[in-house]
């Protein structure tokens, strides 16, 4: 990941999928509380980290989600016509490496300011929509736990990441 430029409550970075695209990472922060990442593709949110912040040593990963059905607007006055004669086909952004960017983005801001441990819920939905979900946290030192009174309501599991 590159910096490109740097604020308090807007910090913006470059980072790039497996094939090489460039894409903008805004993060848009109240920093005793939250943190919002979009992910950005051609000025189009293809992608979207939320975080809250449990001073002072947890994070909570409220979602991590990649779009699969993001349309680009046109991109000069030529390809406008042909869109109205052409429905557009939905570009799925998954797969592409931008969650992993995500949440090691999230690992890394949560080091950056002295968490201890970072934790999320998932829910049936997001196991059915992703079902590498679980193997896919594990491999990035999550442990994998059942829902506590930590989690949100309709959690089928709990994820938790110690970095002490």
């Amino acid at each position: 990941m590159m910096w490109e430029s740097s604020s308090e409550n807007n910090a913006q970075m470059i980072i790039r999928d497996r094939q090489g695209r460039e894409y903008r990472l805004q993060v848009d922060a109240d920093e005793d509380q939250y943190f919002t990442a979009k992910l950005l593709y051609r000025n189009r949110e293809v992608g979207r980290l939320q975080c809250v912040l449990y001073p002072p040593d947890k994070l909570v990963i409220g979602d991590i989600l990649i779009h699969s059905d993001v349309i680009h607007a046109p991109e000069h006055l030529g390809a406008a016509l042909l869109r109205q004669l052409v429905e557009p086909k939905p570009i799925d952004y998954r797969r592409r490496g931008l969650g992993t960017h995500l949440l090691q983005f999230a690992i890394e801001k949560a080091r950056q300011r002295g968490i201890k441990r970072i934790y999320g819920s998932l829910t049936q939905e997001d196991i059915t929509n992703n079902p590498n979900l679980i193997k896919w946290y594990q491999k990035h030192g999550f442990e994998i736990l059942p829902p506590s009174q930590e989690n949100i309501e309709n959690a089928v599991f709990g994820i938790s990441l110690d970095l002490r």
